[in-house]
């Protein structure tokens, strides 16, 4: 089985992850990796079946900044909605270390906000993707 090591996760603003948006880093690992539940539904014969499901993602950071391609504050970013406002759609990458593979979202929502509930000053950020087919959910490579 292999064994995912997180290095940075990556914001695009297009499925070819160019880092468009920029790089997190020192990412809290304990709580950045994606989770996915089905939505499941009744059919006429009283079987259920997954419909679609719903990729769900939080992660912390100790870093405040976006590096790489654009530099600048993570919750001043257009694809980070720090009030309710509708952002603009990104594309989430979560870069393994060299030895490792990649996670990459579909175009998601993001939502942010500081937290300091562990003792220090942390960006939290947080969206749900629902995916109904598997080439805009999940993928690594």
């Amino acid at each position: 089985m292999a064994k995912f090591i997180l290095s940075k996760v990556t914001l695009s603003d297009g499925n070819n992850y160019d880092a468009d948006q920029g790089d997190i880093t020192n990412v809290i690992v304990e709580a950045s990796l994606p989770t996915i539940e089905p939505n499941t539904v009744v059919v006429d014969d009283g079987q259920t079946i997954n419909e679609s499901y719903n990729v769900s993602i939080e992660m912390r950071t100790k870093s405040t900044n976006l590096s790489g391609s654009q530099s600048g504050l993570i919750l001043s970013s257009a694809h980070v909605s720090t009030n309710g406002t509708l952002p603009t759609k990104t594309f989430v990458e979560f870069v393994g270390a060299s030895n490792s593979f990649d996670i990459r979202t579909g175009s998601i929502y993001l939502n942010g906000y500081e937290d300091f509930s562990n003792g220090r000053k942390e960006i939290v950020l947080t969206g749900t993707l629902e995916v109904i087919s598997a080439a805009s959910g999940l993928t690594s490579n």
